[in-house]
């Protein structure tokens, strides 16, 4: 179960059935900070013991991707679109912060991957106005498992593939 993330600014008269493209920016995680959860000691909130690998940053813009066309693509959805047009959307989200609920490595049961906070900016493609800017904190995983690497990218791309159905389905709902 993923919590919807909050608008914060719609464009009035907003018409979403003008677009029939959508461009997907990458994905920002570059300027993600990665917050140790509350139950941990001091000594082990350290920035160096938190942070995100040049791996971990491939996975999260991949999976994201390949989430986000799968979703918009499939079943005579929209063309995914490498650069803007007159009937182009574009979709740009950044993870704010990652809060794991474990380190990698470490042998626990955790309850998902952890939390993230999102911001979506959605921006139309000809003239690069601004449509609507969403923000909110995700559940990343909801079932108890063991803390391995496989789990957590299973959870991130799960999250992924719940934000390109949601994006899907509120472009077929203005078609």
């Amino acid at each position: 179960n993923v919590d919807q993330l909050k608008s914060y600014y719609i464009q009035e008269d907003l018409d979403l059935g003008k677009y029939t493209k959508v461009l997907v920016a990458d994905l920002k995680v570059g300027y993600a900070r990665v917050i140790a959860p509350p139950w941990y000691d001091d000594e082990d909130k350290g920035a160096r013991k938190w942070q995100l690998t040049a791996k971990d940053v491939k996975f999260l813009r991949q999976s994201y991707r390949e989430a986000m066309i799968e979703a918009l693509e499939a079943n005579d959805g929209y063309p995914v679109v490498e650069e803007g047009g007159t009937d182009v959307i574009i979709i740009d989200i950044e993870i704010v912060t990652l809060m794991p609920y474990a380190r990698k490595g470490e042998n626990v049961q955790v309850r998902g991957f952890g939390e993230l906070v999102a911001q979506a900016t959605i921006r139309d493609g000809a003239t690069g106005e601004l449509i609507a800017i969403f923000e909110g904190s995700q559940n990343v995983g909801s079932e108890y498992q063991q803390n391995t690497r496989l789990n957590a990218e299973n959870d991130l791309r799960n999250l992924f593939d719940v934000w390109g159905a949601r994006v899907r389905a509120v472009l077929d709902a203005n078609r």
